[in-house]
């Protein structure tokens, strides 16, 4: 099953931990890569590191949006060590993992920092044997389509837009 979890509205990644949280509830071993979450700064990372069954990656900690002196380059190269890391596990770890966490990757899509044919192509064979969720803003068409559950995140009202700023234990 392909789950994706998009929208500008708050919740993408707390959904995504939650089915984390009842897979390793179940004892399914679980697979989460991340992108552009810098490590040990978000409240779930210090939680999620600590859980068994949950094998946890980050790649690609700063994106050029939030990051100026930030490469493109680097991004990129950055977010293929995350393409290869799916890829090993589409090769040699396929039956592993009940379910499979791409979070961010739509954000990497939208802005090119990687190749939406070899995403599609390795989520493809990967939906055979795991279930997988990916998050992010701007999920493609050709991803929901391909998804099985799409949900779009709406945002009706934030505290962001009053110039107020991101509180610790909500927002990270």
């Amino acid at each position: 099953m392909i789950i994706i979890n998009t929208g500008n509205g708050k919740g993408k990644t707390s959904a995504a931990i939650g089915q984390i949280v009842r897979s390793l509830g179940h004892g399914f071993k679980v697979c989460l890569i991340q992108l552009f979450k810098h490590k040990f700064f978000y409240g779930e990372q210090n939680i999620l590191l600590k859980l068994n069954n949950l094998d946890f990656f980050s790649f690609a900690e700063f994106h050029p949006n939030f990051y100026f002196n930030m490469s493109v380059r680097r991004i990129k190269a950055q977010c293929a060590l995350a393409i290869n890391k799916l890829k090993y596990i589409v090769r040699y770890d396929i039956n592993k993992y009940h379910l499979v966490v791409l979070e961010e990757f739509n954000i990497a899509l939208r802005d090119n920092f990687i190749d939406k044919h070899d995403l599609l192509r390795l989520v493809k064979k990967l939906s055979k044997k795991s279930n997988i969720i990916i998050t992010g803003r701007n999920a493609s068409k050709e991803l929901i389509d391909f998804a099985d559950i799409v949900t779009d995140m709406k945002e009706i009202k934030h505290y962001y837009n009053d110039g107020k700023i991101a509180h610790k234990g909500i927002e990270y």
